[in-house]
């Protein structure tokens, strides 16, 4: 094959663009301080960063999910505590009247006691976060859940996601807790406790003894009711605060990951970039000469 000059002039035109590139490619990565600025740098790379970037996204609003769960669940704990205390004040002054007395007063402080003790256990009920009721289920009606004795709420769970299998109830509804009834998967127990307490206020209000007992103990099994929804939250809590445990090591994995394969390592392309300025320099100086002979060059 005959080498003409207009195919060693390409071939040279060919290898000085060739390192002009390379040298400009190690330039733009030390100015933007990446390893790669557009797709076609690296497809196999771009398709990772891609995939990572939305493994972050996604575990940043699972994190944002469970700093929500954990806001309402300590809320629904604080309101549940409160429940507990006032169930044992309710169960100390019932054990000052299970044998009965007739001294009207002391029967009509006790029926005023008991009434604004059942009005501390509805307002508890009725706690609000955000202007959303923590024991009304998905109701988000602008009424209370509890009036009086009855609930107007559902027994629906609040779901969120803790990650792409896995999901958490976060609220507490009230029916289970204080009206008991039955629900899947958490069941407290089944006690009414409201309405046991208008009971329990009628049989000290006519010295009903043997009503008082009963009610006494109904007020017991209301006790262990709202302990063993405060025991259930606290189960949530826990494994909430595994999980933003568990999420924030695995975002510090990806972000390492990330920063291995996109962040420029200044002194390997520091190196290269000399190298490359002496490729170029002797490409440029080599076409150079070659541009300058001719056939009487070789005679």
């Amino acid at each position: 094959m005959r080498i003409t000059p207009n195919i060693t002039s390409q071939n040279s035109l060919y290898n000085l663009q060739n390192s002009r590139t390379l040298l400009d490619q190690i330039n733009e990565k030390i100015a933007s301080g990446k390893n790669y600025n557009r797709p076609s740098d690296d497809p196999i790379a771009a398709r990772q960063l891609v995939n990572f970037a939305d493994q972050l996204r996604a575990g940043e609003q699972y994190s944002s999910n469970m700093t929500k769960a954990n806001t309402w669940l300590k809320v629904t704990e604080t309101a549940l505590e409160g429940m507990s205390a006032t169930l044992s004040e309710i169960k100390k002054l019932t054990s000052t009247l299970t044998n009965g007395t007739d001294i009207t007063a002391v029967r009509d402080n006790a029926v005023s006691q008991l009434k604004t003790y059942k009005q501390q256990l509805i307002d508890y009920g009725n706690t609000q976060l955000d202007d959303r009721y923590v024991f009304a289920g998905t109701d988000n009606a602008s009424t209370a859940p509890f009036n009086g004795s009855t609930f107007s709420g559902n027994d629906t769970s609040i779901d969120i996601e803790l990650n792409t299998s896995s999901t958490q109830a976060i609220n507490i509804t009230g029916g289970r807790v204080l009206k008991g009834t039955n629900g899947v998967p958490y069941q407290y127990g089944s006690t009414d406790i409201l309405t046991e307490l208008d009971n329990l206020i009628t049989a000290v209000s006519t010295n009903n003894t043997a009503n008082i007992e009963a009610g006494a103990l109904k007020m017991e099994d209301g006790a262990k009711q709202i302990e063993n929804a405060i025991a259930d939250v606290g189960g949530r809590l826990t494994r909430i605060k595994t999980m933003q445990q568990f999420n924030t090591t695995t975002k510090s994995v990806i972000q390492g990951v990330v920063a291995n394969l996109q962040n420029a390592d200044y002194t390997k392309l520091a190196v290269e970039l000399q190298q490359q300025q002496l490729a170029f320099e002797a490409t440029l100086s080599t076409t150079a000469k070659v541009s300058q002979m001719s056939l009487l060059d070789y005679m």
